[in-house]
């Protein structure tokens, strides 16, 4: 999809991390925009911004975990646009702690964010594309969807998932004029969930690792115009250390903790420990 101006994006998960840098460049691009997000102050601030800038933006603060919120999310698009062409599953969630200490609850919540709500979403605007024969659907997945990372069972299988539903949804309908990318990023500084937690635990992390939020909405835009099934956004080169993965599993995993792979599992920790030495904080 080449020349996107005046088309349509509905972009979930707008209100921070790096949801409006995505926003922003498709702006740039001309297209017309509806925003998603739970946060509906910061959402606002984000069309507030985009709309001083003279682009077409409809904001509609979504709980994408709910069902009819969701539906009422493509029919405003539809009525106000008149379509969707361009759809990016960005909203996401983690969870740092222990797998069997968290709540089945906030494991549940991980699910329906994560993998539950953009497969859903997609299945909303799956019609609408094929019948117009046109259509993008980009979904944000994760390194951690290619190789799993301790203290992040849950967060792993959901971008593992996206994967591969990106990759059957391109087998499936590029022959009607649909297809499909997935955004695998690593580890992402100054916004999003990986900072937030580099932040609150003052866990290390070689930065030589990390990429700005940019990069990740340069290959959402890069992904649509070229039609790529997947962008790996890393400063390393990650293709020839996911083939060493797959040929020596049992390495890679004795490596990983050394390349900073064990990131979550030390801020897990130091979290427990803080909650050992400060039980008031928590009983707050």
């Amino acid at each position: 999809m080449q020349n996107l101006t005046g088309k349509t994006a509905l972009v979930t998960g707008v209100s921070g991390g790096i949801g409006p840098y995505i926003v922003r460049e498709l702006a740039k691009e001309q297209m017309k925009l509806v925003l998603a997000a739970r946060k509906a102050s910061q959402l606002e601030e984000v069309a507030r911004q985009l709309r001083q800038e003279g682009h077409q933006i409809l904001m509609i603060p979504t709980d994408v975990t709910n069902h009819q919120a969701l539906q009422t999310l493509v029919a405003k698009a539809q009525q106000e646009f008149g379509g969707i062409d361009v759809l990016v599953n960005n909203a996401g969630v983690d969870m740092l702690g222990a797998y069997h200490e968290l709540q089945w609850e906030e494991v549940d919540h991980i699910l329906q964010v994560n993998l539950m709500a953009p497969t859903f979403l997609t299945h909303l605007v799956l019609p609408m594309m094929l019948a117009q024969r046109s259509g993008h659907i980009v979904n944000i997945a994760s390194l951690a969807g290619k190789s799993g990372m301790a203290y992040q069972e849950a967060y792993c299988a959901t971008k593992a998932g996206m994967i591969m539903f990106t990759s059957a949804l391109r087998a499936s309908y590029k022959e009607h004029g649909v297809s499909a990318s997935v955004i695998c990023p690593g580890g992402i500084k100054q916004a999003g969930m990986f900072q937030r937690v580099l932040d609150s635990t003052h866990v290390s992390y070689p930065a030589i690792s990390t990429s700005p939020p940019q990069k990740v909405a340069l290959a959402v835009l890069r992904a649509i115009k070229r039609d790529l099934p997947e962008v790996i956004v890393s400063p390393t080169p990650m293709k020839p250390f996911m083939a060493f993965q797959a040929l020596s599993p049992r390495l890679v995993e004795r490596l990983l903790p050394h390349m900073g792979g064990d990131v979550f599992k030390r801020a897990a920790q130091v979290r427990q420990a803080e909650a050992i030495s400060s039980p008031l904080r928590h009983e707050i």
